[in-house]
C-alpha cells in the first residue's frame, strides 16, 4: 500500500480561529491516493498467475465496493489555554486525515475479503457435494454389480 506523506497534502491554515484542515486528495501528480488504494490492493493480492479471484464477485458490486471517496479531511483546532504552534496543527490535522483515510481502505478491503471467503465457502460446499453424490453413485453400482454378480468387488 502506498504510503501518504505530509508533503502529498492540501493544508489550509485560520490561525486567528487558531485551526489546521489537512486534505488527503484523490490524485496528486504521480502519486495515487485514496481512490486506487483497495484496487491496487486486490491487484497485489487477488491476482495469481492470471488466475483472478475476483471472478467470485459480482462486478457491479466490486467496482462500487472497492471506490474510495475522493479525499480525506482532517481538522486541529488549538485549544483557547494552549499555545497556537502551526506544525503541531498540521501534524494533528494530517494524522486525523491520515487515519481517516486508512479506516476508510480497512474497512473496504476488509467487506472484500468478507464476501470472498463467503462465496468461496460457498463454492467449496458445493464442491464436497459433488464429491459426496460421486461416492455415493460408485458406491450404488458397486452394490448392484456385487448383487447382479454375487460377490464382492474390490474398489479401486
Amino acid at each position: 500500500m502506498n504510503g501518504i506523506k505530509m508533503s502529498d497534502c492540501k493544508f489550509y491554515v485560520d490561525e486567528e480561529a487558531r485551526t489546521v484542515v489537512c486534505v488527503i486528495p484523490n490524485k496528486l501528480g504521480e502519486h495515487r491516493f485514496t481512490k486506487n488504494m483497495v484496487s491496487d490492493f486486490v491487484e497485489d493480492n487477488f491476482r495469481f498467475n492470471d488466475f483472478d479471484m475476483m471472478f467470485c464477485l459480482d462486478y457491479d458490486w466490486a467496482d462500487k465496493a472497492l471506490k474510495m471517496p475522493s479525499s480525506f479531511i482532517g481538522k486541529a483546532v488549538c485549544a483557547p489555554e494552549d499555545e497556537w504552534n502551526e506544525e503541531t496543527g498540521r501534524m494533528i490535522a494530517f494524522s486525523r486525515a491520515k487515519d481517516k483515510c486508512y479506516r476508510s481502505f480497512f474497512k473496504r478491503a476488509n467487506h472484500l475479503i468478507q464476501s470472498l471467503d463467503r462465496r468461496l465457502g460457498d463454492m467449496i460446499t458445493k464442491f464436497n457435494d459433488f464429491g459426496l453424490k460421486l461416492e455415493n453413485k460408485r458406491e450404488a453400482l458397486r452394490t448392484k454389480i456385487e448383487e447382479r454378480v454375487g460377490a464382492t468387488v474390490d474398489a479401486e
